[in-house]
C-alpha cells in the first residue's frame, strides 16, 4: 500500500514550494512520485520539480478534474506498478476541486491510502478569492484536514483574523501558521480525518462503479473552463532577463480581464529564469531547470491579445 498525499490550493498559493519542502524535510530518503498537472498546457511546475530530482508524471488532458476518466485514474495504478514509490504526492490544478480528486483517489483504495489532504491558503487574498471564486476556493478549504497559511506578514491581528475565517469554514482541520520547514514531520505525515472526507469515503463505497463517480466529475470541470482560461506562450531564446521582465509587465498591465497567475521557465541569453506572478507581485529568479514557455491563468483573458502584447504588436 502506497501512502498518498494531496496538496491543494488556489492559484499561486504555494503548492509547488510546499512539495519541495515536504520532499526535503518530511520524506527524506523515501522514493517520491509527484503527479502534477497545470490548468494550462505549459507543464512548468513539472519541469521545475524534475530539476529537484523528484519524479514527475505530468498529465496531458487538462486539470486533474477532467483527467480522471483517462490519465489520472490509470496513472495511479501505473505509477504504483512501475515506480513502486513509498509516497505519492498529488498536486491538483489550482482551479480544481479537492473533493473531486479525493473521490478518484479513494477509488484506488487497494493501491493507495490517502494520508493527508493538505490545502495551502494565501492569507493576502482570502477575502477576494472567497468572494469571486467561492465554489472552487472554499471546496479546497472544506475538505482539507491540514491547512497551511502562506504569505503571513507576522501581524498578530491579521493572523487572528485569517485563522477565524478559516475556522468558520472548516472547524476540524489542523491549522498551521509556522514556517513550513519548522513544522514537525509528523504533522504532515498523518492526522485526524475531517468528517467531510469521511462522507466522501462513504459515498464512494455506496457507488461501486467508477463510471458513476467519473460522470459526476465532468460537470465541475466544465464549470472551471467556463470561469477560468489559460494562455501558453513560447519565448524567444534571444531575450535577455530584462527584456523578458519588460514584456511580462506589459502583458500584466495591458491585457483585458484579470490575470490571476503567471508562471514560466525561460532560457534567456544571460540566464535561465523562473518567474511567478500573482496580482501585485512579479518575481523572477535564476533556476536550474530548462524551458521556453510561460503560462497565464485568469478570467476574461484573451489568447491572441496576450500573444500580440507579448510580441510587441499591441
Amino acid at each position: 500500500m502506497t501512502d498518498l498525499y494531496i496538496v491543494s490550493g488556489f492559484l499561486g498559493a504555494g503548492k509547488t514550494t510546499l512539495i519541495q519542502t515536504m520532499a526535503d524535510h518530511v520524506f527524506q530518503g523515501q522514493k517520491i512520485v509527484v503527479i502534477e498537472n497545470d490548468f494550462g498546457e505549459a507543464g512548468i511546475d513539472a519541469s521545475f520539480l524534475t530539476s529537484c530530482d523528484i519524479t514527475v508524471t505530468s498529465l496531458s488532458a487538462g486539470c486533474i478534474c477532467c483527467s480522471i476518466a483517462g490519465d489520472f485514474y490509470k496513472a495511479i495504478g501505473q505509477i504504483v506498478k512501475e515506480y513502486q514509490p513509498d509516497v505519492i504526492l498529488v498536486e491538483p490544478s489550482g482551479v480544481g476541486k479537492l473533493s473531486d480528486i479525493i473521490k478518484a483517489c479513494l477509488k484506488q483504495k487497494e493501491l493507495v491510502e490517502i494520508k493527508r489532504c493538505i490545502t495551502v491558503v494565501d492569507s493576502r487574498r482570502f477575502d477576494k478569492y472567497k468572494e469571486n471564486y467561492g465554489e472552487f476556493f472554499m471546496d479546497q478549504i472544506r475538505y482539507a484536514d491540514l491547512i497551511l497559511i502562506s504569505h503571513m506578514n507576522g501581524d498578530s491581528g491579521e493572523m487572528k483574523g485569517i485563522l477565524g475565517k478559516l475556522r468558520a469554514c472548516n472547524q476540524e482541520a489542523r491549522l498551521e501558521t509556522d514556517f513550513w520547514d519548522t513544522i514537525p514531520a509528523a504533522v504532515f505525515r498523518s492526522g485526524t480525518r475531517v468528517q467531510a472526507v469521511e462522507a466522501l469515503r462513504e459515498e464512494v463505497i455506496r457507488t461501486p462503479k467508477i463510471s458513476h463517480i467519473l460522470r459526476g466529475l465532468s460537470s465541475p470541470f466544465r464549470l472551471a473552463r467556463e470561469v477560468f482560461a489559460s494562455v501558453t506562450l513560447e519565448c524567444d531564446a534571444t531575450l535577455t532577463t530584462k527584456e523578458l521582465k519588460d514584456k511580462l509587465e506589459l502583458v500584466i498591465h495591458k491585457a483585458d480581464g484579470m490575470i490571476l497567475r503567471g508562471k514560466g521557465i525561460v532560457s534567456c541569453k544571460d540566464a535561465t529564469v523562473l518567474f511567478h506572478y500573482i496580482p501585485g507581485i512579479l518575481k523572477i529568479e535564476p533556476c536550474l531547470a530548462e524551458g521556453n514557455k510561460i503560462c497565464f491563468i485568469g478570467t476574461g483573458i484573451k489568447e491572441q491579445q496576450i500573444k500580440s502584447i507579448f510580441e510587441g504588436k499591441l
